[in-house]
């Protein structure tokens, strides 16, 4: 008997029932990679589906086999810069992989990238190092014709911090570089640097280390940064920011965030780091990262880990991370296809 046909639609993330079922595929498919963690929140990729003014927009998408969702993805496409590419994040509930429901999705989402004249679709797979833990996106990429383009390695920090450790780190001889003031602030940018915090938004598309990724310079103003804190906020996460400003210039050279969800604060997500190129080699990843990380254990003392993922050759933010006490939990890639385009008749 051949497999009940699978119709693949669009979520209208207003209605509620609709989202939710989406929703809970997302749930279930992120417990089985991390039983252990809280993993997405409702008001998070509800935010990013409602979202109309920011960098990017989502469309979510759901396959169905007899009424029943049994698969889900979520397409990413760019406003500003990088209309070229499509991100895809395609899950299929367990008990109905290997049954052409993936490759619906992609399908779907591959037509709707390119009717918005996207050239790249990509697609990250997060593999824990867990024992007992298949990757099968991994095969699933490369059965679709996906190349891997990208590598990158997931990394936790377990806290309470003892107070060895933290006394380590308070004394480290990195963790007050000469020359540099480090401001540790929460949520909204200060207004007197707002200018370099463009700047550095900049750079991070320019200077960070992104495979075989192509990816355009971005533009960024007050503007970009204002809508992108309110967004936090729609998504109910807190910001903890910590800065290095340049004390002979009174320029802020060098940022560190890290993000915590209000709702789920026992996991703490890393967001962008960045010490511009000219001022590398003073150690001013590690004071950041060890500022902002004693920051939110002050303001945040719900927080249970840190996560981060760094490019596999980064290797002075590996250095960083694995200094600090950071430990691998994941390999990721980003995989990339090309959209062959229609056939005219």
């Amino acid at each position: 008997m051949s497999p009940a046909a699978v119709h693949v639609t669009r979520v209208d993330p207003n209605d509620t029932d609709a989202f939710d079922e989406w929703f809970e595929v997302l749930r279930e498919t992120d417990r089985e990679r991390w039983p252990e963690g809280p993993g997405w929140q409702r008001v998070e990729r509800l935010a990013k589906a409602l979202d109309k003014d920011g960098p990017s927009e989502h469309q979510c998408l759901v396959a169905r086999r007899e009424e029943r969702v049994v698969g889900i993805a979520d397409v990413e496409l760019f406003r500003r810069e990088n209309h070229h590419v499509a991100n895809l994040d395609v899950r299929v509930l367990p008990e109905f992989e290997r049954g052409g429901i993936g490759s619906a999705l992609v399908d779907v989402a591959e037509q709707i990238a390119a009717g918005t004249g996207c050239t790249e679709l990509a697609g990250m797979d997060e593999t824990p190092v867990h024992p007992g833990y298949v990757d099968r996106a991994g095969p699933f990429a490369r059965r679709l014709g996906f190349e891997p383009a990208h590598r990158m390695v997931g990394r936790r920090f377990a806290l309470p911090l003892d107070a060895a450790h933290e006394e380590a780190l308070r004394r480290h001889p990195k963790a007050s570089p000469e020359g540099y003031t480090l401001l540790t602030f929460e949520g909204r940018w200060p207004d007197e640097s707002i200018a370099d915090r463009c700047e550095l938004g900049r750079r991070m598309s320019t200077d960070v280390p992104m495979g075989e990724l192509v990816l355009d310079e971005e533009v960024w103003d007050e503007d970009r940064i204002r809508a992108l804190e309110a967004f936090l906020e729609a998504q109910n996460r807190a910001k903890m920011i910590t800065a290095a400003r340049e004390d002979s210039s009174g320029h802020v050279v060098a940022f560190t965030e890290l993000v915590v969800p209000r709702g789920a604060p026992e996991s703490a997500w890393q967001h962008d780091t960045l010490v511009m190129r000219e001022h590398r080699g003073h150690g001013l990843g590690f004071a950041m990262k060890v500022a902002n990380l004693l920051a939110v254990t002050a303001r945040h003392p719900a927080v249970r880990w840190i996560n981060t993922w760094n490019a596999e050759e980064n290797w002075p933010m590996i250095a960083v991370n694995d200094e600090m006490g950071f430990e691998v939990v994941s390999h990721s890639v980003i995989w990339l296809r090309k959209i062959v385009p229609a056939r005219e008749p």
